[in-house]
């Protein structure tokens, strides 16, 4: 009777050990989900910071004379070529603080699947340890 009430107490220790394990990889599942948005939105970034970048070599390429226009809709209206440096360069800072914040973001979520990681990797080897312990027990009981 005793060997039974051990080997029930010790199931119960696994299945909570086991649902615990559980939901820590599923936390870090969804940590590697952000993290991968969070690089896509950081890759989409990095295009359009690229692309302002060319614009802005281009507009600083053209003399005060020149022609500059901006697509409104279907509509190409005539712009300021002063105008449309500023609206580049407003651009060109609100793209790199977006991305400033993306990286901090990736780098916190990283490290905190990291600490996530290493948790479920000392709960998986607590519960082998536990389960070889369990096992011992009751082959020395059987004896």
């Amino acid at each position: 009777r005793a060997l039974k009430n051990n080997q029930t107490t010790m199931a119960n220790l696994g299945a909570n050990m086991a649902a615990a394990v559980d939901a820590e990889v599923a936390k870090y599942r969804e940590l590697q989900e952000e993290i991968s948005k969070l690089r896509s939105d950081q890759q989409t970034l990095m295009g359009q910071q690229n692309e302002n970048e060319m614009v802005k070599q281009e507009l600083d390429l053209l003399d005060d004379s020149a022609n500059v226009y901006k697509m409104v809709g279907p509509v190409l209206m005539k712009n300021d070529l002063d105008d449309a440096k500023q609206t580049v360069e407003k651009r060109l800072e609100f793209i790199t603080g977006e991305l400033k914040k993306t990286e901090k973001s990736i780098e916190e979520k990283e490290k905190k699947s990291a600490e996530v990681a290493e948790k479920v990797q000392k709960m998986q080897s607590a519960m082998q340890t536990a389960a070889a312990e369990a096992a011992r027990q009751v082959a020395q009981q059987q004896s």
